[in-house]
């Protein structure tokens, strides 16, 4: 049993029940049949990325411009503990309702999201539903820098009325452009945002507004780019994971607040700047990509080399680029360079004032927060977990 059904759909109080291992792209499209979405309807890579892997690392992309993280989005979860018992948070949580409401009383949800898999076991979510929008639409500038293109999502973001919200670079001009979208390789620098609206004169009426905004930036473009993701949402995941030349992907990111955009871009490019020779002696390339979720600024860098590809991708590839990639040596060394430079960038963002999402995993944990703080989340560990039993080690709890 792989839990990966989806329980309940209950389009009258606008919820669905779907188990862990569903996928996001299973939900969507689920969903979709009914005329409902998740307001946050999945990562880019939600064809394999599952709901219970982005409660338990926190995750953002399709819908976070306006619903933020997968985890604002959660009405309550189902969850195994260590000793067996199996409790439900939110109004799913009482026996005489089901699960419309999540703060019946003190968030325990909260608990469980982002956790990385510390708290419990989650066996299943309530998650808000929307409708399904009648309209989607789009639109593209190009803008001189990335200094631009951050003051410009910095205008549009507070809004709440893009869907998404994204820069990109060159390095990912180059692989859109390797992918059939060759006009990007004439810019640098991007901003694409999408509305999604209940008709059309909404939804053209919020596009206009944003566009007046961004032409104080930039010049608009094509925006076949947002049309090409929408129409695929989950579709892009093997040439961003794998790289434009085939090479491996290891990302990045901060979660800031818009007064800290331009100092962690700053941060950012003097740390490349100090270790260009380094990573053109290993052959590291390296993308940045930003992001609008809610109010908030989210950077992503990301290192690309070229290494073994484990069976995970092998096993999602064509036989024949299977084979030529079997070919390909491990890089030991190259990839403990990539993990070390990881780490200073990670120290780099900290310096800046960042949060991060997936903590505990690439991101310490203990350190970020005030001795009291940790006190409580060691105490919330201990009341569920009392013997250490479940992921010991995750958020530094346990070992």
């Amino acid at each position: 049993w792989r839990m990966n059904r989806i329980r309940e759909i209950n389009r009258d109080d606008m919820y669905v029940i779907a188990e862990a291992g569903c996928t996001w792209e299973q939900l969507y499209h689920e969903l979709g049949e009914q005329g409902v979405r998740t307001p946050y309807y999945g990562p880019l890579s939600g064809r394999y990325a599952t709901v219970g892997g982005a409660l338990s690392q926190n995750s953002l992309f399709w819908g976070s411009g306006v619903h933020s993280t997968v985890a604002d989005c959660v009405l309550g979860l189902e969850v195994v503990l260590a000793g067996g018992r199996v409790v439900r948070t939110g109004s799913w949580g009482r026996p005489s309702t089901n699960a419309f409401l999540r703060h019946n009383g003190p968030d325990l949800s909260g608990i469980f999201t982002g956790d990385t898999g510390a708290m419990g076991v989650k066996a299943a979510a309530a998650i808000r539903l929307v409708p399904a929008p009648a309209v989607s639409l789009g639109a593209s500038f190009a803008v001189p820098s990335f200094e631009a293109a951050i003051e410009a999502m910095k205008e549009i973001s507070p809004l709440g009325i893009v869907s998404e919200l994204y820069e990109l670079d060159p390095f990912y001009h180059g692989v859109l452009a390797r992918a059939g979208l060759t006009f990007l390789a004439d810019h640098d620098w991007t901003v694409h945002f999408g509305v999604d609206a209940p008709d059309e004169a909404i939804g053209q009426a919020q596009l206009d507004y944003c566009k007046r905004i961004c032409a104080k930036y930039g010049e608009e473009i094509d925006p076949v780019t947002v049309s090409v993701f929408k129409n695929d949402p989950f579709g892009a995941v093997q040439s961003i994971l794998l790289g434009p030349d085939g090479g491996l992907w290891l990302p990045i990111h901060a979660f800031l607040p818009w007064s800290k955009a331009q100092a962690a871009r700053q941060a950012v490019e003097r740390f490349f700047e100090r270790h260009a020779s380094t990573m053109e002696a290993h052959g590291i390339k390296t993308s940045v990509l930003s992001v609008g979720s809610g109010k908030d600024f989210v950077f992503e860098p990301s290192f690309y080399w070229f290494d073994q590809l484990g069976d995970f991708w092998l096993e999602r590839i064509s036989p024949e680029a299977a084979t030529e990639w079997k070919e390909i040596p491990a890089d030991e060394e190259t990839r403990s360079v990539v993990l070390e430079l990881r780490r200073q960038l990670a120290k780099t963002f900290d310096g800046v004032g960042c949060c991060h999402i997936q903590v505990g995993k690439y991101y310490e944990y203990e350190p970020m927060l005030e001795p009291e703080t940790w006190s409580i989340v060691k105490a919330f560990k201990a009341a569920v977990d009392p013997q250490g039993l479940v992921n010991p080690g995750s958020l530094g709890l346990g070992s």
